[in-house]
């Protein structure tokens, strides 16, 4: 009986998103992204980045892509449940300004082209990940909480750091002096802004993330030298799918957990699911009846979308709170 309630109690302490499992299945996706024996896409997306890419590289993105719709699918699908327990007007109302949020990116995205925009939108996509993580990590105390939130922007300022340094922005790994003094600096705001107490103390793991990407920033500059473009490009987009493949799951497992009967979330119809989707997302880019559709789901406007993704789903917690707080005092009265 005993050994039944320690069992209980560890399977109740796993986080709801299951780490472990997305971590083991996001290093088996991207050896397949890869290794794919035949191509998703017939070509990259143009201005997308710097110089060429490899083939095995753009199947790892077209991958990553097409996934994110499948992630997409049910994010889209939560939301609109969410805003069911919204008051009528207020429901339009959030829908109305995620649309007005589609033209002011589809605007931004037209007036810094593709590939400054596409660089901004993972990096906002680095905060979405911290917060997702944050909320996957299930009930916690309240200075917990305030620990973790006084990291969650470490992840985020040194993933943009890397992207500044791996594609050499102002010829920055020419400067070995600022580039080292640069990563140095970061490093010590890092562990002297909460990073060394919440590893000492094992309350986040998201300082150790920030050092991972600062670390990082240090081996690409100092390497860069020798790098062709063809290879940074590739380093870039593994961290991309990589990171895009660890939330994808991550997000399944936590839906699952909450939701155990919703049939669409059980793991065989979420496979079944994106392998739909992968197989029409790959349709669109390789059939010419079908190119019109490459707007929604073609690779050079997939940030366009996960930007959208990214505001639809920091918009909703504030709306919702919005609309609690009108509810409130129209209640008492």
């Amino acid at each position: 009986m005993a050994k039944a309630d320690s069992l209980n109690d560890s399977t109740s302490s796993v986080p709801t998103s299951r780490p472990w499992l997305a971590l083991a299945l996001t290093f088996l996706f991207l050896g397949m992204g890869y290794a794919l024996p035949f191509p998703l896409a017939p070509s990259a997306p143009a201005g997308l980045w710097q110089g060429s890419i490899a083939p095995e590289v753009l199947n790892l993105y077209a991958l990553t892509v097409f996934a994110g719709w499948g992630h997409f699918f049910y994010a889209w699908r939560g939301q609109l449940q969410g805003t069911t327990r919204l008051p009528g007007r207020w429901r339009l109302g959030y829908w109305v300004i995620v649309a007005g949020a589609i033209v002011a990116l589809v605007v931004v995205r037209s007036l810094l082209g593709i590939a400054l925009f596409s660089g901004l939108v993972w990096v906002w996509f680095i905060s979405h990940f911290v917060k997702a993580e944050l909320v996957f990590a299930g009930p916690t105390p309240k200075k917990l909480i305030e620990d973790r939130r006084v990291t969650s922007w470490h992840p985020v300022a040194a993933f943009a750091w890397l992207s500044l340094v791996l594609f050499n922005a102002a010829g920055i790994q020419s400067h070995h002096w600022i580039l080292f003094l640069g990563c140095l600096v970061l490093g010590v705001i890092v562990l002297l802004t909460g990073g060394w107490r919440s590893l000492a103390d094992g309350i986040s793991f998201l300082p150790a993330l920030a050092l991972f990407f600062d670390g990082e920033a240090l081996v690409w500059g100092t390497y860069g030298q020798y790098m062709h473009p063809t290879f940074r490009i590739g380093v870039y987009v593994f961290h991309v799918a990589g990171g895009s493949f660890f939330h994808y799951l991550g997000s399944y497992a936590f839906g699952r957990a909450r939701s155990p009967r919703d049939k669409w979330l059980a793991p065989t119809s979420v496979a079944m699911v994106n392998l739909a989707i992968i197989a029409f997302c790959s349709a669109v880019a390789w059939l010419p009846q079908l190119r019109r559709l490459s707007p929604v789901v073609g690779l050079e406007w997939f940030t366009l979308w996960v930007a959208a993704h990214l505001a639809a789903s920091d918009i909703l917690p504030v709306w919702r709170r919005a609309a609690q707080s009108t509810a409130v005092p129209a209640a008492a009265d």
